[in-house]
Formats: C-alpha cells, sequence, structure tokens
C-alpha cells in the first residue's frame, strides 16, 4: 500500500498500542492490534508494510556501532577525511588525523593501534553522534 508518510500521531498511536499487545487481558490485546490496524490503514500501509518497518528499526539497532577497527585502510583514510573537517576538530586533532591519514595512505591492512582506534571512535561519535557516514 502507498499513501501520504506516517504522521508523528500515527506513530505515537502505534507505539502505545503495540505495548498494549502484551496485556494478559484478552480484549485489551485484541483491541490494541485492532486499533494499530486501523491506524495504518489511515496511514496508508498495511500489516506486511509494518512488519518491514520494525524489522528494519531492529536490525538498525542490532547493527554493530561505528568503528575505525572494522574498516579497510581507503575507507578508513575517506572516513578521517570526513571527520578533519567537522566543525568542532580543533587544529591539533585535525593535524594527528592527517598524520594518521598518511600512514594509512602506504599500507595495505589497517594499522592503527588500540589507542589510534579508540581516539578516533571517541572523536567519531562526539563529532557525528555515532551514527555511520
Amino acid at each position: 500500500m502507498s499513501g501520504e508518510p506516517m504522521n508523528a500521531g500515527q506513530a505515537r498511536r502505534i507505539g502505545k498500542a503495540v505495548a498494549l499487545l502484551g496485556s494478559p487481558v484478552d480484549g485489551e490485546a485484541v483491541a490494541a492490534a485492532r486499533a494499530i490496524g486501523r491506524t495504518l490503514e489511515a496511514a496508508g500501509m498495511d500489516w506486511p508494510a509494518f512488519g518491514a518497518v520494525v524489522e528494519a528499526a531492529l536490525r538498525q539497532r542490532a547493527a554493530p556501532a561505528f568503528t575505525f577497527a572494522t574498516l579497510a585502510p581507503r575507507t578508513a583514510r575517506k572516513q578521517m577525511g570526513f571527520l578533519a573537517w567537522r566543525p568542532g576538530v580543533t587544529p591539533a586533532e585535525r593535524a594527528r588525523i592527517e598524520s594518521l591519514r598518511a600512514r594509512l595512505l602506504k599500507a595495505e591492512r589497517l594499522i592503527l593501534s588500540a589507542e589510534e582506534i579508540g581516539w578516533l571512535d571517541r572523536l567519531w561519535q562526539r563529532e557525528n553522534g555515532g551514527g555511520a557516514p
């Protein structure tokens, strides 16, 4: 189904109704399911689409946090370049990032120490809120 995107009020109603699905009172659980169905219909969605949204949200929450430890050297250099010019990065931090980038330019594998990776990850978290690029 397609239609207008779900609005904040509809999302809030669904969130409250989902919490009631676990009620030990059968009537409450059924009423919650029906309320979700009506709200989905009003938003132009169906149950399979709702299931896909829930699955995507759960998959995103289960994904590992961004870390430089898992990046290939070329990708790490690119992300460091992005990070170096974030507004909150100081000139000293920028210089350290550029030094690490230069070192990776010659590397075939990630050759950063655990301390360097930890520092980059903390800096990334501070500047980007931990989200992936």
